[in-house]
Formats: C-alpha cells, structure tokens, sequence
C-alpha cells in the first residue's frame, strides 16, 4: 500500500511540472514568467525528493530529509521572484535576493550533514524554521484577497508538509510528505484553470473597458496584492493632473460615479495603463490585445487557446 502511494506521488510530481510548463508558455510575455522558471526548478527538486522517498529504495532518512528541505526553500523563490518582477531590475533580483536567500536559508541543514558526516537526519531548530515561515507568510499574503487565494493555500500547505519532515518530526514523514506533490499539483492545475479563465475573458472582450479589465484581473492574478495597488496607485495618481473622469478599481477602469466609462473617457488613461504595465509584461503584446481589433474570434493571435 505504501508502495502505491509512493507511486502515485511521483505520477503526481510528473504531472505538477507538465502543468507548470504549460503555465510557463501562457505567461511568457509577463515577466512573471521567470518566476515559473524558478517554479519548474523547484518542483524537480520535489519529484527528487518523491522518487527517494519511497520505501522500496531504502534511501537514507539524511538524504531524503535534506531533499525535502532543499525542495522546501526552492519552492520560496517563485514566490520571492514575484516581489521584484519589474523591469528594469528583474535580472539583479535573482542574483541579490533570489539566490542569496536560498544559500541563508539552506546554510542550517549544510551545517548539519557536513557535522554528521551525512549520517544523520537534519534537525532545523527554531530559527532557521522561522527564517522560512517569515519569508513565506511575507511572499505568500500577497495573494490573499486575488484570484490566485487558492493556488496559494495548496501551495502554502505542501511548503509546510516538506518543511515538517525536515524538522525531525516523526508524524511528518512518509507516507505524510507524499501529500505534498499532490497538493502542488492541485496549485499548478488551479493556475493553469484561472490564466485559461483570463485569456477566454480577454479573447472575447468586445470593449476597451473590458479588455482592460481583462488585463487587469490577469496582473492581479499573475503578480498578487501587493503590486496590483501599487499599480493602481501608480496610474491613478495621472488622475488629478490629467483631469480624468475615471479611476482605476480592481475591476478596471470605473467613472466616478461607478458606471462603465465610454472608449473616449479611455483614451488618455489607456496611454497611463500601458505604460505602467510595460514594466511587467511585453508592450506589443499588451497594446494588441488592448486595441480594437481583438475580436472574439477563437483564433485571435496574441491570446493563447485554452485547453
């Protein structure tokens, strides 16, 4: 039985990178889409640590300890990533911040196989298992409040699940830890689910203001919280100089009597949008889907099929 399980664990960690990579093409012209780097790097590192842990190879608990805490930090850096993914600068971040939190964080359990000469299983203390928590509550409420809340809870829960069975924790090894490639698999499949749901809502928009809104439910999804107000913030501060007669909401482009704006009240703050967001994604692609010609018709290039 345990054996199945094990089985069915890699199955589910196969299946959560052919998912990612599918994600990975859908967002390639956000720069999110390094983050989805990081995120296929990480979950290989979790198919690793699926195929040793199970039973019929007898692989030692210090090795298959260590793996799931190397999987566990990994599986942080998509989430960093997202926090400097603007242009420019991005390419910086993964050196200055991306890497080196990976080094810090993984120093602990280093310390620990160099000291037992890999005989033992790690054992995180108090601090190091802090370190990780502070960075995953920081990178992960962000996503509270978005599209992505449940992408984020199964992906919250499988971090936790690998990061307990590096702990030393008796309840949290195998078969428990071979839950974790299932939930993230039911992360990658609810990505994938929502960018598909994005895309059909922007192929058939039929008007500026809901193609922006469009645009603007996908960034939120993509990117989280915490960039999607800045954004807001940003765009809307042309408001009051520009003497706009709309704001730009979590819904999109709103009067400010909350009703739909016309294409003429649009035109000045299409401009402002655009060239905020060009820090975050490809400015060709984002002014096609946005122009006028993006018709519902199923075969519109710039927005990817779904399915």
């Amino acid at each position: 039985m345990l054996t199945v399980l094990g089985l069915t664990s890699i199955a589910a960690a196969g299946a959560m990178i052919w998912q990612a990579f599918l994600i990975r093409s859908m967002v390639s012209v956000w720069t999110a889409c390094q983050a989805w780097n990081w995120m296929i790097a990480a979950l290989l590192f979790g198919l690793l640590h699926a195929i040793l842990a199970l039973p019929l190879l007898h692989v030692s608990p210090a090795v298959t300890s260590a793996t799931a805490y190397f999987a566990t930090t990994m599986l942080l850096t998509p989430l960093v990533t997202l926090l400097g993914a603007r242009r420019p600068g991005i390419a910086a971040w993964h050196w200055f911040v991306v890497l080196p939190m990976v080094i810090i964080l993984q120093w602990p359990a280093i310390s620990q196989l160099l000291g037992s000469h890999g005989r033992a299983q790690i054992e995180l203390n108090a601090p190091a298992i802090m370190g990780v928590l502070v960075v995953l509550v920081m990178s992960v409420g962000s996503c509270v409040g978005t599209g992505s809340a449940a992408v984020a809870l199964c992906y919250l829960s499988a971090i936790l699940l690998l990061l307990a069975s590096a702990t030393g924790n008796k309840l949290a090894q195998f078969p428990v830890t071979a839950c974790a490639p299932i939930l993230l698999l039911t992360a990658m499949w609810i990505a994938r689910k929502n960018l598909e749901g994005h895309f059909t809502r922007l192929r058939t928009a039929t008007t500026t203001s809901q193609r922006t809104q469009a645009i603007g439910e996908m960034f939120s999804s993509l990117y989280g919280f915490s960039w999607t107000r800045r954004v807001q913030d940003r765009i809307n501060q042309f408001a009051p100089r520009e003497r706009w007669s709309v704001r730009l909401t979590a819904t999109g482009f709103k009067r400010l009597d909350g009703a739909t704006p016309t294409p003429d009240e649009l035109q000045q703050p299409l401009h402002a949008f655009i060239w905020v967001l060009t820090r975050f994604v490809d400015e060709k692609w984002l002014r096609h889907v946005l122009s006028a010609e993006n018709s519902n018709a199923p075969s519109h290039p710039a927005v990817p099929p779904v399915g």
